[in-house]
């Protein structure tokens, strides 16, 4: 049960700091590690970590190769998801830009990850409506990566991101559940109290479309990370 893999802390800045301490871990295991990102607040923190461990030379990321789990379609660089993991980390480690990769660069994104070796470690948000990555509500189990119409719920939770003088996209291109669920781990991280009443649902409740974070336990190896009680 995803319940017994829960681990609850008691603010964020401890939250981040066992997120990027897994993920030094993992490269110090294996440096040539694929790993799964994220964007957005929930992840930030541990961003901010790594990129200070980078440069004081505690995490090399020299082999490792990083698949960002989503990004927008029709939209600016300057607010494309591959941005904010270059700004907010990238470019405060040794990570080769070769080994930068983004789904809406790739034509065939799970092929290129199989060949690769496939995901070690992925880090994942969940949305109010609960989806992971940009996997809305309805998105099927035997999904890979695919473009998908963002539901108006994820738009207005994004709005802070955007001026408002910006259109908020509304089509986004997305690792699927198959392809998340191939990862060989999983950390779930849930930020804030209003993620509480979908993070319960979904780890309480069944597995089914309408909430795709609920798919995770499915996954032997998933650890989720809050920082409040469940």
């Amino acid at each position: 049960m995803l319940q017994e893999k829960t681990t609850t802390v008691d603010k964020y800045q401890v939250l981040s700091e066992e997120i990027a301490t897994a993920v030094a871990a993992q490269l110090a295991l294996k440096p040539d590690s694929c790993l799964g990102l994220p964007t957005g607040n929930s992840p930030l923190g541990c961003y901010h970590l790594l990129a200070r461990w980078s440069q004081e030379g505690k995490v090399d990321w020299s082999q490792a190769r990083c698949f960002a789990l989503d990004d927008y379609l029709e939209s600016d660089e300057q607010i494309s998801f591959q941005h904010f993991l270059q700004t907010n980390l990238y470019q405060f480690t040794n990570l080769k830009s070769e080994n930068t990769f983004n789904p809406r660069q790739v034509d065939n994104y799970d092929h290129l990850i199989e060949q690769i070796g496939g995901l070690d470690l992925t880090l994942l948000g969940i949305g109010e409506n609960g989806h992971i990555a940009f996997n809305e509500p309805g998105t099927p189990l035997d999904s890979w990566t695919h473009s998908i119409w963002l539901t108006e719920s994820t738009r207005a939770a994004n709005q802070s991101y955007f001026s408002k003088a910006t259109s908020i996209p509304r089509k986004a291109v997305t690792m699927g559940i198959r392809t998340i669920l191939a990862s060989k781990k999983l950390i779930l991280i849930v930020s804030g109290q209003k993620k509480r009443e979908i993070m319960e649902r979904a780890l309480l409740g069944q597995v089914c479309p309408e909430i795709p974070a609920s798919y995770l336990s499915l996954h032997p190896h998933v650890t989720v990370l809050s920082d409040f009680e469940l």
